[in-house]
């Protein structure tokens, strides 16, 4: 027992793991041990029946229709996850594979000759391994958050480089003793033991986290085309070129391995463990160079330098099988791709993308991945179809196509070198938005990209050490330790507090005694960071270290302790028993409650308040509600900030209800934001059918706005056409902002032709409503005083429906503003309506050159409506034939506008009518969502009933 205790110590320790997470992760890894283990049967013993029978010559053919096959199967599997649980996927997959091994088995068995239907089975494979460690890797990022992700990752890979050696070894031993056909079952078997752990990871880890990830995870990436941002991006588009040419190359080297292998070897159960061996000690070799060499090698060499070692390990290779056209060179080839791609060249290619921001690397980097390497591997194909099988050239020469394309692969790699030196010296002068602004620029030395990232670290600037670091972080390199730890001192308390949190990773010292020296910073983050640090280094006596300072004299150690914790410990059940944050919450409002010292409560209470933001304990959600109340703005603030964190919809009201405070509408926008970007779909709901007032909903378009994506998109397009003109009007705008600060946003030709038209004949149906008022118009001569209330209300509707033309006109022009640049649009809506007549000439004649046709027929004469001084003259009327409505069709219109100033108006001068024949309009509005039409139309329904 002591022994299993010590183990389980061990492996703890040894891979940085807490004991709550030790359970899931081992099951996950066992997962996809289990899954590679299969991959690595089956990929094997398929190669090895198709080989024996269609021969190589059918190889090329076969990576076609699997790079076909691959990028079909994407396209459809990204729709299926916008559609279906992710649970259900992963399980049906499962189950399809299942099926699909024992269909393979009963086929193969049957001892008919199958021949090309054997092409199945291949691109099964094929297709298999990308779907299943594509599922598996989206599971497992929702069962870790991103602290965790970013330690546990590796261990978890390591199962899949554990299931790839035991795989390949076990169908080697196999394949002696059972036939071929028969190692689908096997695998199938194991298959099915994959099953339950995905239902009890969901079960347990997923599902009981639902709240938290509903809005987090459901943030799309599909809305942005992948090509355009890669051709955008000058390193985006080498990197492209050089994966897809190392793919290229590997296709053609494992031509080589298979053709040798099948000429040489003739039986199907020797051919299944040769590549099953070879399979093996390929992964045994590449984890070997991964754990022992790459580091040194990537470091020594830099990365871009790195790259050049598996083009020209395999060009070793290809040039001397020229002359020694043997298996075993073929062996040493496919020794030197297999290992260094999966080791030192994986390495550096995931060094490459440091410069690219994060939403574009997530964005663009599966693309790259998959989609690259599927082409790349299309085009392998018919190099080899039209070149080996068509010219019907000898196999030898495939060295010589390999050597060609390594060369021009080399040749992109020193483009590439170049491109990230530069995307890398960019960045290093950008200034960085957390630094202050003061700081004056240090022209960057370029060296090698460590000793670059060193020199920075030591002698650059402000912004450019936070940049960096902020760059860095995610890396964990080692070899940037010594740098970080001279930050520890550095003047800014920015640059403390990432320093600590970089080496919160680094293993290289333990640095508990200078870290504990921060704990008496004034600044809060680098005491909470520290207080984090000791706890991560000391977790089995850190029970030691926040007692002590959580019952320190000192009020702010104690809250720095109390939101160290907190975030130490976030999610993590078993730690929440252990430290009994509960306890120290309760205790932290018990000594704010008996405060006297206002300033000392109110840090009590921002702590409070971090506190259970950060551990999104449910029992505390009432004192945030109780503090959003509070007249104080920094409390309040914080209180919205920390509500955000907890992703609890509850709390969206409160939040939505401060976006019409000024002091407090920048971070009520800020926290709508974190909630995701399904908040904006709960918000779009809310505010279209008026459960939010329009004094907070005007604000809605800017939440919307920061989301910055093809959704958000979708939704101020819903909002412009389905809200109050003011939240309308302020949609538009925001639209307007995306579409000219980000270029990657489709907001189609059509639809801004479309909205432009559509709001010309809305100007127009404005018109006909004053024009059938017009008959009315006498009254505006007459003084106010003499007018009866029904002709006050008449008079009313006709001035407001003057101000909407002004209105409908803005919103022309706004659209105007999606397919023009505003700068050229905007000043011309002030000269039509502000300008001297040679001014408003001059701006129509503007126009009427930019415009195109269509546009220029509907608007044009609008623009020229505006010069008459707002008269309608008879001009006006013939020349856009206006409609005469009868007075029940014009109310009919105006009550249907998204107007509520407009139905008001509408609903007093329909009472003051007492005409019963407008009923029915009147009852259309009864079950209006918006609270004060609806009890408007109430007492005019009952007012008109009276006189029936």
């Amino acid at each position: 027992m002591k022994s299993n205790k010590g183990l389980k110590n061990y492996l703890l320790k040894i891979f940085d793991l807490n004991e709550h997470e030790l359970q899931k992760t081992l099951l996950l890894q066992l997962n996809v041990f289990l899954l590679i283990t299969t991959l690595l049967i089956v990929k094997p013993t398929i190669n090895s029946l198709f080989l024996s029978t269609l021969t190589s010559h059918a190889l090329p053919i076969a990576y076609i229709l699997t790079a076909v096959f691959a990028v079909i199967g994407s396209y459809f599997y990204d729709k299926a996850l916008e559609k279906y649980a992710l649970n259900q996927i992963i399980e049906k997959t499962l189950i399809g594979s299942i099926i699909s091994l024992i269909i393979f088995t009963v086929a193969l068995n049957s001892g008919i000759n199958l021949g090309y239907i054997l092409f199945i089975p291949y691109i099964w494979v094929s297709i298999y391994g990308l779907l299943t460690t594509s599922q598996f890797w989206i599971l497992t990022n929702l069962v870790y958050n991103i602290r965790e992700a970013k330690r546990i990752f590796g261990f978890i890979g390591s199962g899949a480089i554990a299931g790839g050696i035991f795989g390949g070894y076990l169908t080697t031993i196999l394949s002696n003793f059972i036939a071929s056909e028969n190692l689908f079952l096997i695998a199938a078997g194991l298959l099915i033991i994959c099953i339950p752990i995905t239902r009890y990871i969901w079960k347990n880890e997923v599902d009981k986290s639902s709240e938290a990830v509903s809005i987090k995870r459901e943030s799309t990436f599909k809305e942005q085309s992948p090509i355009k941002l890669i051709k955008k991006s000058q390193l985006l588009s080498v990197i492209a070129i050089v994966v897809g040419l190392s793919v290229i190359v590997a296709k053609l080297v494992d031509y080589q391995y298979s053709h040798y292998a099948s000429e040489l070897i003739s039986s199907p159960e020797e051919l299944t463990g040769f590549f099953g061996f070879w399979f093996s000690t390929l992964s045994v070799i590449s984890l070997v160079i991964q754990l022992f060499i790459t580091k040194r090698i990537v470091g020594v060499f830099g990365v871009g330098n790195s790259m050049f070692w598996l083009p020209i390990g395999i060009l070793i290779g290809s040039v001397l099988l020229l002359f020694i056209p043997e298996l075993w060179v073929v062996v040493i080839i496919k020794i030197a791709d297999g290992s260094l791609k999966q080791s030192v060249n994986k390495a550096a290619t995931e060094l490459l993308s440091i410069p690219i921001p994060i939403d574009l690397k997530k964005r663009t980097k599966p693309f790259i991945d998959v989609v690259i390497d599927s082409i790349a591997t299309g085009i392998a194909g018919f190099i080899l179809i039209f070149l080996i099988n068509g010219l019907n050239i000898s196999k030898l020469y495939v060295s010589i196509i390999t050597v060609i394309m390594i060369s021009v692969w080399i040749y992109f790699i020193i483009k590439l070198k170049k491109e990230y030196i530069r995307s890398f010296k960019s960045l290093l002068e950008t200034t960085h938005h957390h630094a202050e602004k003061n700081n004056h620029k240090k022209e960057v030395p370029i060296a090698s990209i460590v000793d670059t990232v060193k020199w920075v670290l030591e002698n650059g600037s402000e912004s450019q050490i936070i940049h960096m670091l902020y760059k860095t972080i995610d890396y964990h390199d080692e070899r940037f330790f010594k740098s970080i730890k001279k930050l520890l001192n550095h003047e800014s308390a920015k640059v403390r507090t990432l320093a600590i949190e970089s080496l919160y990773y680094l293993k290289t010292e333990d640095l508990t005694p200078e870290i504990e020296k921060l704990l008496e910073d004034p600044n809060q983050e680098v005491t909470t960071d520290a207080f984090r640090y000791i706890l991560n280094r000391h977790s089995e006596n850190s029970e030691f270290y926040y007692a002590k300072y959580l019952n320190s004299n000192d009020d702010n150690l104690k809250n720095a302790a109390l939101l160290a914790l907190s975030l130490e410990i976030h999610s993590k059940n078993k730690l929440h028993e252990k430290f009994q944050l509960n306890k120290w919450i309760d205790q932290a409002i018990a000594d704010w409650r008996n405060m006297s010292d206002l300033e000392i409560k109110k840090n009590k209470m921002l702590t409070i308040l971090e506190v259970i933001g950060n551990s999104k304990m449910r029992a505390y959600y009432p004192i945030i509600k109780d503090q959003i109340q509070t007249g104080d703005v920094d409390i309040l603030n914080c209180a919205i900030d920390n509500a955000a964190k907890t992703k609890n919809l509850e709390f969206v009201p409160f939040i939505v209800s401060l976006l019409a405070q000024k002091k407090t509408r920048q971070h009520a926008i800020d926290g709508l934001y974190k909630y995701g970007e399904p908040i904006i779909i709960y918000l779009r709901d809310k505010i279209a059918h008026d459960q939010i007032d329009l004094q907070e909903g005007v604000f809605i378009p800017h939440v919307i706005e920061k989301f910055n994506s093809q959704k958000a998109v979708k939704t101020l397009i819903f909002l412009i056409d389905h809200t109050e003109h003011a939240i309308s009007i302020e949609a538009l705008e925001a639209l307007q902002r995306l579409k000219w600060s980000n270029n990657n946003l489709i907001i189609k030709e059509r639809f801004i032709l479309d909205k432009v038209l559509e709001e010309c004949k809305k100007y127009q149906t404005t018109l006909s409503t004053i024009h059938s008022q017009l008959p009315l118009s006498h009254l505006e001569k007459i003084p106010t005083e003499d007018l009866s209330e029904e002709n006050k209300a008449r008079k009313g509707l006709l001035t407001i429906l003057e101000h909407r033309l002004d209105r409908e006109l803005l919103r022309i022009f706004k659209f105007l503003g999606l397919k023009y640049l505003p700068d050229e649009i905007e000043p011309i809506f002030e000269i039509l309506k502000k300008g001297q007549d040679s001014q408003r000439a001059n701006a129509i004649e503007f126009l009427e050159n930019i415009l195109d046709n269509q546009l220029k027929h509907l608007l044009i004469p609008i623009a020229e409506t505006v010069l008459i001084d707002d008269q309608l003259t008879e001009d006006i009327i013939k020349k856009f034939n206006l409609k005469s409505y009868t007075e029940y069709e014009c109310y009919n219109i105006l009550l249907q506008m998204h107007d509520l100033k407009i139905k008001h108006a509408v609903l007093y001068l329909i009472m003051q009518t007492n005409n019963t024949t407008f009923i029915p309009l009147v009852e259309m509005l009864i079950d209006n969502p918006n609270e004060t039409i609806k009890l408007q139309a109430i007492q005019t329904l009952e007012h008109l009933k009276t006189q029936l």
